[in-house]
Formats: structure tokens, C-alpha cells, sequence
């Protein structure tokens, strides 16, 4: 064992100094090193390894095989075999005359297996027998590299990059480029090949027709400008070293792609991905992904020789016809065939498999189809996906069964299908190093395609420019580089477009884009989401005392349902600034993926035209003790709070009989309802602009928004603690004591910098604006100190609000959930009506059918009435 773990450390050492060295150090000798270092456990924990050697001039398919044929006879296995596969004798001489052909040293030197046995000549093509062995040695480095695969790409993922930067290093260090580790280097390309076509499938599937429709003709010219301004910059570049424009648009073509992947990737993680511009990006890479697919199939005739003029334009009438004759088919008629004509006929059980047995027939008609009429066969998959990209539950059942598949198939594409054509060999010729940078242009070329981007908001201060924010956003997601990049090059280098340096320049460009890019964008979201945070935070009434017992802005929250519309996010700023109302943010999330779609729409604005009065803890409660003395005929009392307030009109008011209480009570209440109607009224006035001016039957509502909530410090302090929002002795005296251990110094009170410090120490997620917020509707004197008696009173009120926010919650789930079992109950007598009434239905069939809606109507009321956290689900 000491022996072993001496020689794992000398490895190790000899891996470090070779890649230190590794720019002077030949690919063969840095190579060897790494397949050394990897294939150490085999060698040294094994008792008797066969010696194998591969052959390098045939890094596909199995290197092993040739060996196979010569020391094995047809009729026994190999000792060290896993299992086998019986091929017949066809076969065997199909791989021997391969050896023969050139890719390799020929190992077979004998007649072949079972000629002499059956009693044939050499000649005879009769079938025979022979066994392919896959050995505890192949399937052992088959793992070794997938879990370095993997490994890589959750490294480089945390490091900010996407992971399939540490999946495709990875394949260029085990794989053919350097150490050669991996057994079988064909079959893993083929399966990354797999994993292609069902990114592509996958694509299709998500294809959101409503996002589309509502980003309109902007989505369209970024997708087409950002592949024309590529291919452009990378033809002028080339054409200096006097290529041919062939080669020359081979290299631009390159470039044109953006990866959705990488973009959606980083919005997602800077929570970008559901605003106006997220969705204006993901929309653009989509266009510029069928676009590319388009480059693709043009490529099969840029390689011909001389060919007639009318080749040129075969594959884009081919690409475009297909895209516009079967794509506007998947997104019109062909879903509602396929869910009323085909899935319906089947019980609900039997639907899935039926929906993923008709996307794979499809998919298997689409390929061949595409790429015998001179189309990229990539294009077939695409379109087979986007047929079911309308269909009900077909996306999310798509993602929630091949997620896992997908992940491993992509994982696999990445490591092999791309990482075994990295040319790192050439990666330390400076011809090649410095081209790679200048291509690198040809990635800039797309930034300035920010100036597409309309203003969806106004410019909230010198330091904070959301419309600046958009447009960089913008211009640096469009320069991801991905699989296309990738895809393209390889193809052209295949078929001769260009020498292998300048293909390693290019790879070394994408992948030098796929590091710069991601890693750009985060830290430029991260920027800007700070410089929101430090404009919204000087806006805090509460901040510094000022305004904290006087008026604030009237803050609100309009929800807009509307159909998908073509520029309809640019028409709500025109609409909040004819209304005086400045947009603080925006969210977006749209019902349904077809072109009838409605689009949610989430505004949260400050109201520049009407200020309201902080109401404080002791105000609140006030209100409260007056409406508890008194006779409520009407509303149940606790409705009269409600989004961290007291809310209570006139309407409301005039039920109570206000003869009983004092003359400062009547007051107190009076003018909290005056102040309720003149926040009605100006909601009501939002709601009217709003539905006019959107038009097409669409839902508004507009309700009061705390952006400022008193008790959020209250919550995490509860959480952290994991206390019940109840008024018992045991939470009363935990608040207490969290006080008594902030005051240190026993002063009887404590101030926001004392708070803030004590609550963050303690390991809580606790903001300099929470604790602002708190202390403003505390502090009754405005001295900056909330003492004892002020934070007991508060911690009641705020665990008295909770117990009543409690009921209220299961007051209205047990409404809803009446409401749901008369919906229920409805549509199950619809169905039946609707399968009685049929003209061709047979007696046995309507009982059948029938049934069938009965048991499935009543499934659904059953699930839902079963528990609450199910009706929740």
C-alpha cells in the first residue's frame, strides 16, 4: 500500500510539472502523462492487465477490436469480457479490411473466423461468429470520464462559466487530443450526436409562439442582424490572408450563432430572465438558432465543386419551405389535431405515452425527410419539437421525463462530440493564438446590436439607468458562444474549408467567448441590480427619520391579463407616464405558450400624483381598540387590515355605529377612511387608463404595494428562531430576550446600528433597509432609539396581525374550495352532456366514455378536497 500511495504521489507530481510545461511540452509526451495518471488504478490494483496497445491512427470505433479478431477464436470469450455481442461473419470482415485500408496496424494476419470450421474458403460470405469483448478496462475509463466530466462542469459552473467549459476540457484532456483515455471515442461521439438531436427536440418543445408574437419585429432583427454582422466581420478578416470566400464565410458563419443556453443561463441567474428585455433575448436567440440551423444546410453546397446555380438555393428554399410549411402547421392546426383527434380518444393514463410515441414517429420522419431534400436533418428535430410545443402539458411532461436524460446526453456531447476535436495541439502556435484573439472580434460584432433595444423604463437618477442597464444586457448576452459555434466549424473542417490551424483559432475564439461572456454579463447584472438597490433604498421614507411620521409616495401594484400583443411592453411605459406613475419593476409570466396566449403583466410603481400618511404601530393599533368597541354589522373586523395597514373606507364605516366612542376615536377612524376612499379613487382612475388603453377585454387590478414591510425583521427574527406566529409566553419572552441581548449595555433601549449589527452577527439575512423600515414605524419621538416597552408593543401587534392573517387565510381556502368542487362538479356534468350527445356514439360507447369523464371529473374533486397542502398543489 505505501508502495502505491509513493507512486500516486509521483504521478501526481509528473501531472503538475506537465502541465506547467505544457506549451513546450509535445501533445504525445502531456498526453501520456494524463492517461498515465488516469489509468493508474487499473494498472496498479489489477493482477494481469493484457497488454493492449492502441492504434493511433484509428482513434474511432474500437481501437481494441483488431486485437480481438487475432487472439480470439470464434467459439470462447475472453476471460476478462463483461459481456458480448454475437456479429457474423460479414461483419468481422468488414473490420478487418479497415485495418487493411489504413487505419492501422493490421492485426489480423489469418483466414477469417470460422472458414475453416464451417468448411469454407476465405471467400465465402456465409455468416459466421465472432465476440467484440468489453472489458472491466473500458467500461472502468468510461466512468473515470464521465465523472470528470461532470466534476469539470460543476467546477466551472461555480467559477461563473457555463459547465460545458469544464465538460469540453475535459474531453480534450482524456480524450484522442491529448491522453487518449477513452476507450471507444466513436461510440461516445455518436451518443453525443444523440444528445444534439434532442437539443434540438428540446428546443422545439419550448418554443414559445405568445413571447414571439409579443417581442414582435425587434426579436426578429436581432435574431437576423446578429448573424449577418458575424459572418460579415469574419469574411472581411479572412479575406486579408487571401482565402477563398468559401472559407472565408465558413469562418464567419462560425460566429453567427448565440447560444440560448449560455444566455438563458446567466438571466436566470441574475434574475433577469422574466423582465422585458430577458424575454427580448431569449426571443432573439431563438430566431438566431433557426437561422443557424438555415447556415447549416447551406454549408452542404458551399463544399461542392463548381456546382449549378440552382444547388446555391436548394437548401435555403428547402430550410425556409420546411420551416414555414410544417412550422406554421406545428403551431396552428397540427396541436389541436393531435390533443382532440388523437390524445382524447385515449384515457388519461395512456396519454403521455401515446404523446411521446407520436413526437418520436415525427421525429423519425422529420430527419430523413430534411436532410434528403439537402436541409440540415438538426432542422427535422427541431420542427418534430415544435408540433407539440402547443400541446397542453406536452412541455412540461417533455422536460420533467428527459430532464435527467438530457442533462447526461448534453453532459456527453460536450465532453466528447465537441472536447475530441479541440485541435490543443495546436494551441501553442502563435499563429494560432493570435488569430483566435483577432476572430474574437467577430464575437464583439454583436454587441451593438443593444441599439435594438426600446426604453421600457425612464431614467431614475445619474447613477441608475435602467434603459443603459437594458442595452449592455442585451449586447453582451447576444456574444454567448455554444454547440453551433462548435458545430459549424467542425463541418467546415471536414469537408476542407479550411486548414486545422485556423480551426483551432477559431475553437480557441469560442471558447475564449464561452469563459469572457457569461462571466461579463453576471458581473454586469450583479452591478446593476446593486445600483437598484442603492436607488430604491435613498427613496426609503424611513431612511434617517425623515418623512417616517409624515407622508410617503402612494406605492402600487397593477396586475394587467391581456392578449399577446406585438410591442405591448413598450406601451405600458407610455401608459404609467401618462399617468404620472414611475415604474419601480416589472414582471412578466404569460398563460398558455400559443398565439392565444394572455400575457401577465406585474407593475410595481410609485405614484408621483398622491402621497399617503405612514400609519404607526400606535396609530395602528389605535384604529384597531376603536373598531373593537363597537358593532360591526357588516364586514368581519379583521378585514379591515390588510397588506400591512389598516384599510377602511367610508363604505365600510358607514355599518358602524360610532355614537359609542370618543370624539378622537370618530376622528381617528374618519380620517383613516377619507385617506382609503382617496387611495380607491386613485386606483380606480389607474384601473380605467389602464383597461382603455390595452384594450381587447383585458383584466386590471390594482391594489396598495409596501415595498417598505414593517414586519419583515420580524419574520426572519421567527424563522431564525423557529417560533410560531402565535401569541404565547414562549415567543413573547424569546422577542424579549433578543432585545435584551442586542442591549448590551443595558440601556433600556438600542438604535438601527446596534440591530443591524447584533442580527447580522447571529448569522440572519437581515438588510440595513428592514431595519430602517422597522425602526421608522417604531420610533414615536423620532430620536432613532426604540426602547423596551416600544418593541414588546410592537412584537405583539405584529403576532396579533399574524393570528388574524391565519384566519383570514382559511376562511377564504375554504371558499375556494367550495368554489372549485361546484366548478368541478359543473364541467363533470358538461362532459357527460357532451359524450351523450354524440351522433356516431353507440349506446355501450356513451356508457363507457361516459365513465370514463365521471371517474376522471371525480379524481379531481377528490385530490383537491383531500388535504389542504394537496388543494394547494
Amino acid at each position: 500500500m505505501k508502495s502505491q500511495i509513493r507512486q500516486l504521489l509521483k504521478l501526481s507530481l509528473l501531472l503538475t510539472v506537465a502541465v506547467a510545461s505544457a506549451s513546450s511540452t509535445s501533445p504525445t509526451t502531456f498526453g501520456g502523462a494524463i492517461k498515465k495518471f488516469f489509468a493508474w488504478p487499473i494498472e496498479t490494483l489489477s493482477e494481469s492487465v493484457p497488454n493492449q496497445t492502441s492504434s493511433t491512427h484509428a482513434p474511432l470505433l474500437s481501437q481494441k477490436l483488431p486485437r480481438t479478431l487475432y487472439d480470439s477464436s470464434p467459439t470462447e470469450l475472453k476471460a476478462d469480457a463483461i459481456f458480448s455481442f454475437k456479429l457474423s461473419g460479414s461483419v468481422v470482415r468488414i473490420y478487418a479490411e479497415r485495418e487493411l485500408n489504413g487505419y492501422g496496424v493490421n492485426y489480423y494476419q489469418g483466414p477469417y473466423p470460422g472458414d475453416e470450421i464451417q468448411g469454407h474458403g476465405a471467400d465465402h460470405d456465409a455468416a459466421h461468429e465472432m465476440v467484440v469483448h468489453v472489458t472491466y478496462e473500458d467500461i472502468y475509463s468510461i466512468l473515470v470520464f464521465l465523472i470528470v466530466a461532470t466534476g469539470m462542469g460543476i467546477f466551472t459552473s461555480r467559477l461563473g462559466m457555463p459547465a460545458l467549459v469544464g465538460e469540453i476540457v475535459t474531453g480534450f484532456l482524456l480524450g484522442p487530443p491529448l491522453a487518449d483515455f477513452v476507450p471507444f471515442p466513436e461510440a461516445m461521439v455518436l451518443v453525443g450526436e444523440i444528445g444534439l438531436i434532442m437539443l434540438l427536440l428540446e428546443a422545439g418543445v419550448e418554443l414559445d409562439i405568445a413571447q414571439l408574437k409579443e417581442t414582435g419585429t425587434r426579436a426578429v432583427a436581432i435574431g437576423v442582424t446578429g448573424t449577418i454582422l458575424p459572418l460579415l466581420v469574419g469574411v472581411g478578416l479572412t479575406s486579408t490572408t487571401g482565402a477563398s470566400i468559401k472559407s472565408a464565410m465558413a469562418v464567419g458563419a462560425s460566429f453567427s450563432p448565440t447560444s440560448l443556453g449560455v444566455a438563458a443561463s446567466a438571466l436566470k441567474a441574475g434574475k433577469m430572465i422574466d423582465t422585458p428585455v430577458g424575454q427580448l433575448i431569449v426571443a432573439a436567440c431563438v430566431i438566431d438558432d433557426i437561422l443557424a440551423l438555415i447556415l447549416l444546410s447551406m454549408f452542404q453546397v458551399l463544399v461542392m465543386d463548381s456546382p449549378p446555380i440552382i444547388q446555391y438555393f436548394i437548401p435555403i428554399i428547402s430550410s425556409l419551405g420546411f420551416l414555414v410549411v410544417l412550422g406554421g402547421s406545428a403551431v396552428t392546426w397540427m396541436p389541436k389535431f393531435i390533443e382532440n383527434k388523437i390524445l382524447h380518444r385515449f384515457s388519461e393514463g395512456n396519454r403521455k405515452l401515446v404523446m411521446f410515441t407520436l413526437m418520436t414517429f415525427l421525429m423519425m420522419a422529420y430527419l430523413p425527410l430534411l436532410n434528403y431534400t439537402k436541409a440540415s436533418y438538426l432542422t427535422g428535430a427541431f420542427l418534430a419539437g415544435c408540433t407539440f410545443s402547443q400541446v397542453e402539458h406536452a412541455h412540461h411532461q417533455f422536460m420533467e421525463k428527459t430532464h435527467q436524460l438530457m442533462t447526461w446526453l448534453l453532459r456527453v456531447f460536450f465532453a466528447a462530440s465537441i472536447g475530441f476535436q479541440v485541435p490543443v495541439s495546436h494551441f501553442g502556435d502563435p499563429y494560432v493564438i493570435g488569430w483566435g484573439f483577432i476572430l474574437y472580434l467577430c464575437v464583439l460584432a454583436k454587441l451593438p446590436l443593444a441599439f435594438y433595444v426600446p426604453r421600457f423604463e425612464d431614467s431614475k437618477s445619474d447613477k441608475y439607468n435602467p434603459f443603459l442597464r437594458d442595452r449592455l444586457i442585451t449586447g453582451l448576452s447576444m456574444t454567448c458562444r455554444g454547440e453551433f459555434s462548435f458545430i459549424i466549424a467542425a463541418f467546415a473542417l471536414e469537408e476542407g474549408l479550411f486548414n486545422a490551424k485556423i480551426y483551432a483559432a477559431i475553437v480557441f475564439a469560442v471558447l475564449l467567448s464561452c469563459i469572457t461572456s457569461p462571466f461579463m454579463l453576471l458581473n454586469m447584472i450583479k452591478y446593476f441590480n446593486t445600483k437598484q438597490a442603492e436607488y430604491f433604498a435613498s427613496t426609503n421614507p424611513h431612511k434617517l427619520n425623515k418623512g417616517s411620521n409624515g407622508s410617503i409616495p402612494l406605492y402600487l401594484h397593477i396586475k394587467v391579463k391581456s392578449a399577446a400583443t406585438m410591442g405591448l411592453q413598450e406601451q405600458f411605459r407610455k401608459i404609467m407616464n401618462d399617468l404620472g406613475l414611475e415604474i419601480v419593476e416589472r414582471r412578466t409570466n404569460r398563460q398558455g405558450r400559443g398565439l392565444d396566449a394572455t400575457v401577465q403583466t406585474d407593475l410595481f410603481v410609485q405614484d408621483s400624483k398622491m402621497t399617503t400618511k405612514v400609519q404607526k404601530i400606535k396609530a395602528q393599533r389605535h384604529i384597531k381598540k376603536a373598531l373593537a368597541q363597537i358593532q360591526v354589522t357588516s364586514a368581519p373586523q379583521n378585514s379591515f387590515y390588510r397588506s400591512g395597514s389598516v384599510r377602511l373606507s367610508s363604505n365600510n364605516l358607514s355599518s358602524l355605529d360610532l355614537k359609542s366612542l370618543a370624539d378622537d376615536d370618530q376622528k381617528v377612524l374618519m380620517d383613516a377612511a377619507a385617506q382609503e376612499d382617496s387611495i380607491s379613487k386613485r386606483g380606480n382612475e389607474v384601473e380605467k387608463a389602464v383597461k382603455e388603453a390595452i384594450g381587447g377585454g383585458a383584466e386590471v387590478v390594482v391594489d396598495v404595494w409596501n415595498p417598505w414591510p414593517w414586519t419583515g425583521v420580524l419574520e426572519t427574527i421567527a424563522k431564525h428562531y423557529d417560533l410560531e406566529p402565535t401569541r404565547t409566553a414562549d415567543t413573547l419572552e424569546t422577542f424579549a430576550r433578543i432585545f435584551d441581548t442586542i442591549d448590551a449595555d443595558r440601556g433600556g433601549s438600542v438604535d438601527m446600528g446596534e440591530m443591524y449589527e447584533a442580527l447580522q452577527d447571529a448569522g440572519m439575512d437581515i438588510t440595513e433597509e428592514g431595519i430602517n423600515t422597522l425602526f421608522g414605524i417604531i420610533d414615536e419621538d423620532g430620536n432613532g432609539d426604540v426602547d423596551r416597552d416600544e418593541w414588546n408593543e410592537t412584537v405583539d401587534f405584529y403576532l396579533e396581525l399574524k393570528e388574524e392573517e391565519e384566519e383570514m387565510q382559511k376562511h377564504e381556502k375554504t371558499i375556494d374550495r367550495v368554489q372549485m368542487q361546484r366548478k368541478l362538479r359543473e364541467q363533470k356534468l358538461q362532459e357527460l352532456q357532451q359524450v351523450s350527445t354524440k351522433p356516431d356514439s353507440k349506446p355501450e360507447q356513451v356508457d363507457v366514455e361516459a365513465g370514463r369523464a365521471s371517474a376522471h371529473v371525480e379524481r379531481r374533486v377528490t385530490a383537491f378536497t383531500n388535504d389542504d397542502d394537496e388543494s394547494e398543489a
